[in-house]
């Protein structure tokens, strides 16, 4: 039984981590490039980095990798999103830039990456 309960610290360590990279990632070539160059290349970013992310933290984990994963993606969108609360512009700044649809389908892609990785790690466990 204790085998199958969530590993709480991995989930919250890793989206720290994760939305660490993905400043570190996607904000400094925003910066200097400008949204239109960079919004293309952030999609496949946000689900790759969730991905490697999810696998990496959950390949230990023998148990629910799935669900691990995906609330690994939730927890990082929450904290994306305090960060879109905090900016100075607000969320709506952020949600102009890419677009509304693009703003749900970016962190969409987050908790799909997540759970991706968490599935490929939950194979690999096995």
């Amino acid at each position: 039984m204790n085998s199958e309960r969530l590993r709480w610290w991995r989930i919250v360590a890793g989206a720290f981590l994760l939305e660490l990279l993905l400043i570190v990632a996607l904000v400094p070539p925003l910066l200097i490039f400008g949204p239109e160059k960079v919004i293309p290349f952030a999609y496949p970013a946000v689900f790759m980095l969730g991905f490697v992310v999810a696998w990496w933290l959950l390949r230990r984990v023998a148990h629910r990798t799935i669900l691990h994963g995906a609330l690994l993606g939730i927890i990082a969108t929450m904290i994306y999103l305090v960060l879109c609360f905090t900016n100075p512009d607000g969320i709506k700044a952020v949600i102009n830039m890419y677009g509304l649809v693009g703003f749900i389908v970016g962190n969409s892609l987050r908790v799909v990456g997540c759970a991706a990785g968490g599935y490929a790690a939950g194979t690999r466990a096995r």
